[in-house]
């Protein structure tokens, strides 16, 4: 980059500062923390056999080889997503330059958990009677997951706003 066209703080002429669209990155992020946190709390819930097997009449069998596999990996996922976004909300109040990098990070984290669900979905062949998994919702996540990288990938590489806010 050319340093003419900075000013003495090392910023580009133009706007910076947390508003703009990363008022919808902020809000974004806090309503994620939340339904992470929710996810991860509610384990003990969703992986009880009980829940699977008398409430839905899941076999016990495709409980334990095709359900628990995938709840697992929910579980692991959220878990990790949570930390990114937990790393995300510091860097991003501390307007820290890795900022743009983890977001980016996190949102193809999001289209590859969404992929992965959708695989272990529906590679399961479990008997039309029992079939608790659908999925089209999986599918629908990986969509926009992959709609929210074709729009915010870019924003976080072209934005003066970005370049300008998150320089420490």
């Amino acid at each position: 980059m050319n340093n003419r066209h900075m000013n003495s703080d090392g910023e580009l002429p133009g706007i910076s500062g947390l508003g703009g669209w990363l008022i919808l990155i902020q809000i974004s992020l806090w309503f994620a923390l939340v339904f992470l946190i929710s996810d991860v709390s509610q384990v003990n819930v969703i992986m009880d056999p009980a829940r699977w097997e008398v409430d839905r009449g899941v076999d016990p069998q495709i409980y334990t080889e095709m359900i628990r596999p995938l709840l697992w990996f929910g579980f692991i996922s959220s878990t990790i997503l949570l930390m990114i976004v937990i790393v995300n909300l510091i860097l991003l109040y501390k307007r820290k330059r890795q900022f743009p990098l983890m977001m980016m990070v996190m949102y193809l984290m999001n289209v590859i958990i969404s992929i992965v669900t959708w695989i272990l979905i529906a590679r399961n062949e479990i008997p039309r009677e029992q079939h608790v998994l659908d999925a089209t919702p999986a599918f629908q996540l990986i969509v926009r997951s992959i709609l929210t990288c074709c729009i915010f990938i870019p924003y976080f590489l072209k934005s003066v706003r970005v370049k300008n806010t998150f320089v420490k």
